[in-house]
């Protein structure tokens, strides 16, 4: 059976209204020396501060986001609920310059260790290059692309109805794909609305278009840049304060 986080089931049972908070969590001034992935996909001594752990928890406890993590698929996921018009700012290559107030409803993020790819027994002659936190593809941001109320509007294939934006009518808006200001406004959401500090996290946590899934109806593709190891250490530190225990050390 796939193990659920403690932050997953008590953000899913609990209303928000009433969720933990965490203002009291204290950390010391130690740097904390945790094997993590780089960005290239290669392992490295990584430090991580005192106000990253901070800013972590901060996000993750936010009524706006829950985080999973499934031990046995060893996958993380950032859910974020949106719940409001995210602006394109009409760049993109698909879209014949269109600027519009799109309504998203929720984000998903998740990445998967490169190890779940490999038989349990052959795992202790892995290399460091072997092992990296894998994002592609696993990003969404779904939307309503039914055209009411000013929002974006999909348009559908004339021959399928399954893909969308082969339609080159008038109607259809086109592609939010490659939108620039699409991906800035939904990262200004993340730090106006989530406790987001895109100076200590971003490289913990940062997306992009994905070349590869670009878009299907109501959802636009992400490529996921997550560093899971920071994200279950912020997890742990707030599990600590749950159950009473003493914060990082």
């Amino acid at each position: 059976m796939a193990t659920t986080s403690v932050t997953s089931v008590a953000k899913r049972t609990e209303k928000k209204t009433n969720k933990l908070t965490f203002r009291g969590l204290t950390m010391c001034n130690t740097m904390l020396h945790l094997l993590i992935t780089n960005r290239e996909g290669y392992m490295q001594k990584q430090k991580y501060t005192t106000d990253e752990i901070k800013a972590g928890v901060k996000f993750l406890s936010n009524k706006n986001v829950t985080f999973e993590h499934d031990a046995d698929e060893q996958r993380v996921s950032i859910y974020v609920d949106v719940g409001c018009r995210i602006w394109t700012s009409g760049d993109s290559i698909w879209s014949r310059g269109v600027v519009k107030g799109v309504k998203v409803s929720e984000c998903g993020f998740a990445a998967e260790h490169s190890s779940e790819h490999y038989a349990k027994e052959d795992r202790a002659k892995l290399t460091e290059e072997d092992l990296y936190w894998s994002g592609g593809l696993t990003g969404y941001a779904n939307y309503d692309g039914s055209g009411k109320d000013g929002t974006w509007y999909d348009g559908k294939d004339d021959d399928s109805g399954t893909l969308i934006n082969r339609n080159t009518s008038k109607e259809s808006d086109g592609l939010i794909y490659t939108d620039d200001g699409f991906v800035k406004n939904l990262q200004k959401y993340f730090s106006d609305e989530c406790d987001f500090d895109i100076h200590l996290l971003e490289q913990y946590f940062d997306f992009s278009y994905s070349e590869q899934g670009m878009q299907q109806e109501e959802s636009v593709n992400f490529d996921v840049d997550l560093d899971g190891d920071f994200w279950i250490k912020c997890e742990e530190e707030i599990v600590k304060f749950a159950v009473g225990e003493e914060a990082i050390a």
